[in-house]
Order: C-alpha cells, then structure tokens, then sequence
C-alpha cells in the first residue's frame, strides 16, 4: 500500500544551454566553505581531513590564500598521477590526450599554491 501516493503527468520539458566559467584555484577560505556547505563538516573537521590528505601526498598543502596557479605549475603531470584513479583515471587521460585549459586566473598570495590533488588515493 503506497499512503499519499498520487498520480503525475509531465506537460512540458523545457531544455536550457548554460554556461559556466571555468573555476578558480581551491584556497582555504574555499575550502572550509566547500566543506561545511557540502558536507556539513566545521571548519576544523574539514582542516584535519585536509591535513591528513596532505600528511600523506594527496594533495598539495591546504593552507594557501592563492586561488591562481604560477606558471611553472606542471599540470601535465597531476593529470599523468591521476590517470590510475579508478573514478578519474579515464577523464584524466582524456584530458592529457585532447588538452585542458589552465583554472581561471585568480589572486597569487605568494604563499602556496591552490589546493589541488597530486595523487591518486
């Protein structure tokens, strides 16, 4: 017996383009955000399982206010150590083999660079 079941009909879909600008460098601030509206973790959870990934060569270090990324960053071999991920491996090595557009331009904080994953967990 399904209680308050009830029946629909769907009238119209309506199919929209969008567009949305490339993102910029993860910085703390970010991802405290991220990790509170995303997952409803405090900011010190979300520091700790930051620290932990770093501790362990996850991820490069989660204490930055820089959102750009310098020139010499070497995208092409994140991308190659993330090619062994079994949920990003494949995007990965697309990525390597059709090309990728660097994060959009942010702030250079001249601390560290934006948090960024540099190995495959």
């Amino acid at each position: 017996m399904h209680y308050g079941a009830k029946e629909a009909e769907v009238l119209s879909v309506k199919l929209e383009h969008m567009k949305q600008a490339r993102p910029q460098g993860l910085n703390t601030v970010k991802l405290l955000k991220v990790g509170s509206q995303s997952f409803g973790l405090s900011a010190f959870e979300t520091m700790k399982i930051a620290e932990h990934l770093y501790l362990r060569g996850f991820t490069t270090y989660p204490r930055t206010e820089s959102t750009t990324f310098s020139d010499n960053f070497n995208f092409k071999e994140v991308l190659g150590s993330l090619k062994e991920s079994p949920e990003f491996g494949a995007y990965s090595a697309k990525l390597l083999k059709n090309g990728y557009q660097k994060p959009r331009q942010g702030v250079d904080k001249g601390d560290h660079p934006p948090i960024t994953p540099v190995r495959a967990a």
